[in-house]
């Protein structure tokens, strides 16, 4: 059913389901081959599409489907409910191109990422009882759905929904829901302890946590006992059939080559990507062939981006660094941004062919984060260094933008992507407060002389001048976060004029470093990449 990645549109509609695609118009039937999503917005330019599926976002006119055949797409996706609907499947059905309507709740970056799974995962499976024929992990998922009574998933060990069932009628709940369009089981605190139990039985065993969500019945995927992923089937309120531990396990025996194969060829391809990504961050090998092999241009300009946890300074574990580059993979090549991007010693890293300051890129990578902190947890950063002019000089901008990541991740970062050149103050502040560690100047004079005044006095004149120095030296602006009178504050200061030389501007200097530097030992940040 599938060859050099491509599937016929009758696996793509029978695997995504009705909830994510249905078809307007198949010319040449659902034998026809269709190959690479690509998001084509109506303003743009029609370049060579051969094979693609064309998601056409906006309100395109019937000119476009004439445009697209031209063009060498198989077939076009458009938004649902659209007023021309008639005119579109009439021009389709001229140009001899297919035409798709997606869901219209469904984004087109979360089809694309369906449509990018589908053909990474498809394959022919074996036998699966009866005479019939599996074609993939889509239609082996469907079969197990039919025959137990309920709907069906497939996952790996790292909760990626590798392929579930689309059976009409068959209900399914807002955790399955969140699975299939996040490509992942969503984060939620009895997930640990349900798989484990799962993976610990060979039978199939019942799961009833999360307790707001249907029950479900699992078994463990295993090939010569090395557990390989999960299948899970949703009991809604028609209980499962009573044969559903046995079918389940038969489809664990089948599906075990399958995802032994996916396993192996995903991590072979993964370990190669990141250490050839490696060696294009360093500057070690052949520039032109390392850059080729991530479809860059060696003379063209490249920007480096960088992303970590803030909780941990930047860094993680190998498995968020790599579904983190997973996510941000799929979101740039959503929007045919060219880049290299994988997992490198605990960071996710991308090189990616745009300018630093480009607001795409900038959009894209923060509505990417939202999606990582919903899968993983935490909080997540992005530093951006500056453009390079060439691939040769990207390990410059990935100096920098681990330096961003690092601000981002340090009390002086706001927001979720930092540029290295908008982060030059906060930088040297980390980098002053760094040099100064074991130096007791932060901690003395002139502020000591203030805290001192505080812890024997009862008063709070460090957080006054705090307030004072941030409000630009403004007393109302800063009465008012204070919730004082403006006279109080003032003689407030006058009182600090006591003890230290207010007036004196290197004293306020020193003064707003002590703080600021304060700040930094009080968080933990260090000065590490």
């Amino acid at each position: 059913m599938s060859a050099q990645g491509r599937v016929t549109l009758g696996v793509l509609l029978d695997s995504l389901g009705a909830e994510a695609v249905t078809a307007l118009c198949l010319p040449s039937g659902r034998q026809a081959m269709v190959g690479a999503p690509v998001i084509h917005g109506s303003d743009e330019p029609m370049t060579a599409f051969a094979g693609a599926l064309l998601l056409a976002t906006g309100r395109p006119e019937p000119s476009l489907l004439e445009d697209a055949a031209g063009a060498g797409a198989s077939a076009v996706v458009v938004r649902a409910g659209l007023g021309n609907a008639a005119a579109l499947t009439e021009a389709a059905r001229d140009a001899g191109v297919a035409l798709l309507a997606a869901a219209p709740g469904l984004a087109w970056g979360q089809l694309y990422a369906l449509v990018d799974a589908l053909l990474a995962l498809v394959a022919p499976a074996a036998d699966l009882g009866g005479g019939v024929q599996a074609g993939d992990l889509f239609a082996l998922a469907n079969q197990v759905a039919q025959r137990v009574g309920g709907a069906v998933a497939i996952e790996d060990l790292a909760m990626r929904v590798l392929a579930y069932s689309t059976i009409g009628g068959q209900p399914i709940d807002e955790l399955r829901r969140e699975g299939i369009l996040g490509r992942r089981v969503p984060e939620h605190p009895t997930n640990a302890e349900e798989y484990a139990a799962v993976l610990r039985c060979e039978q199939a065993v019942w799961s009833y946590q999360p307790r707001e969500y249907l029950p479900r019945l699992a078994i463990a995927v295993r090939a010569r006992g090395e557990a390989l992923g999960t299948i899970w089937a949703i009991q809604a309120e028609e209980p499962l059939a009573p044969d559903a531990p046995a079918v389940l396990a038969e489809a664990a025996r089948t599906a075990a080559p399958h995802l032994a194969r996916i396993s192996l060829a995903a991590d072979k391809a993964r370990r190669t990507r990141d250490e050839w990504l490696g060696w294009l961050l360093r500057g070690v090998g052949h520039v032109g062939e390392l850059a080729a092999s991530f479809g860059l241009h060696p003379e063209e300009p490249v920007t480096v981006v960088a992303v970590g946890t803030r909780e941990v300074g930047g860094r993680t574990d190998a498995f968020a660094a790599t579904h983190a580059a997973d996510l941000l993979r799929t979101a740039y090549a959503a929007y045919r941004i060219r880049a290299a991007v994988g997992a490198v010693d605990g960071r996710t890293y991308a090189v990616v062919a745009a300018g630093a300051g480009t607001p795409l890129l900038r959009r894209i990578t923060a509505d990417t984060l939202t999606q990582i902190t919903d899968r993983l947890g935490g909080r997540w950063r992005a530093g951006v260094g500056r453009t390079a002019p060439t691939v040769a000089q990207a390990p410059a901008s990935a100096r920098q933008a681990d330096d961003a990541l690092r601000a981002m991740c340090g009390p002086f970062g706001g927001g979720e992507v930092g540029l290295h050149e908008e982060l030059a103050a906060a930088l040297f502040l980390l980098d002053a407060g760094a040099s100064m560690r074991a130096s007791p100047a932060p901690a003395g004079e002139p502020l000591s002389l203030v805290a001192e005044h505080d812890a024997g006095h009862g008063t709070d004149y460090v957080h006054s001048l705090r307030v004072w120095l941030v409000a630009h030296y403004d007393v109302p602006r800063a009465a008012e976060t204070l919730s004082l009178h403006p006279n109080t504050l003032r003689y407030r200061l006058r009182r600090i004029g006591e003890l230290i030389p207010l007036d004196d501007p290197d004293v306020r200097l020193v003064l707003g470093l002590q703080l600021r530097l304060a700040e930094i030992r009080a968080s933990g940040t260090n000065s590490g990449g």
